[in-house]
């Protein structure tokens, strides 16, 4: 794999153990909230199963047959997140006329990444191969969703029906974070050999579909340089001939940017 960075060791330095929290109480209140005002779009919903774990569902957005299908990867530092939690972001879509998936998947630390990023490609194929097997899709994720919707966008190995993706988009993600800067991520993404495979810069190549990625300006520091870096190695590999759209979103940050593009007007 062309353009592979070396596994490096490194003493984990890590972010204060409050930032987990404060993740979680976002998401336990501040999206029941949205998700209360959010119903503006026609669709019926359906949970599929897509594989045997506890997790292993996701909701189906459905609007129209014939229409393409947004599946919608959401963030929470790999650590949390429910698939209900995030209608609002469906309802959104669905009101530009696609349809939209939004799987839940294993999280850490009861599964490590190679699991988490196992059961993200298995709903993707679950639903192009069993549920729909005709429309086109675009992978779409906020925060370490778009990490994994990045992986699945760029990896030839992990999508069946590759020819049926049509785009990636991603919001505020981290796509190029080796060495890490959390303590846990050392043992979420282990083992050291399997490093390497949670960094989507890695598999960045000409053929891929097309990536539009959105990041703020003043986010942290670690995820803007992190964008910085995965454009300059887009740029190198993508002259061949694929497309990208790289968009710095103004003064944003990583939850500014995600409701500024997923809230409905």
């Amino acid at each position: 794999m062309t353009g592979k960075k070396t596994t490096q060791a490194k003493e984990s330095t890590g972010f204060a153990p409050w930032r987990n929290r404060v993740t979680d109480l976002w998401q336990t209140f501040g999206l029941r909230v949205i998700n209360s005002l959010a119903r503006t779009a026609d669709y019926e919903v359906v949970e599929v199963t897509y594989g045997a774990g506890e997790r292993e569902k996701f909701d189906w957005y459905r609007t129209a047959d014939k229409s393409p299908t947004v599946i919608f990867y959401y963030g929470g530092n790999w650590r949390s997140g429910r698939k209900q939690d995030f209608r609002f972001v469906a309802d959104t879509l669905c009101g530009m006329g696609v349809n939209v998936v939004v799987p839940d998947f294993p999280l850490y630390p009861s599964a490590r990444f190679g699991a988490i990023l196992a059961s993200a490609v298995a709903a993707a194929n679950h639903f192009m191969q069993v549920v729909d097997p005709e429309t086109g899709v675009i992978l779409m994720g906020h925060s370490s969703g778009a990490q994994k919707a990045a992986l699945l966008a760029l990896d030839d190995k992990l999508i069946v029906e590759r020819h049926r993706l049509l785009a990636m988009i991603g919001l505020a993600g981290p796509y190029d974070f080796f060495p890490f800067s959390e303590d846990d991520h050392w043992d979420l993404f282990g083992p050291e050999e399997h490093y390497p495979r949670s960094q989507p810069v890695n598999y960045v190549r000409a053929d891929a579909p097309p990536l539009y990625l959105l990041h703020g300006r003043d986010d942290q520091p670690g995820s803007a340089w992190s964008f910085e870096e995965f454009d300059g190695e887009a740029a190198g590999r993508w002259r061949a001939g694929g497309e990208r759209g790289l968009r710095w979103h103004g003064s944003r940050r990583c939850r500014g940017i995600f409701l500024a593009h997923t809230s409905s007007q």
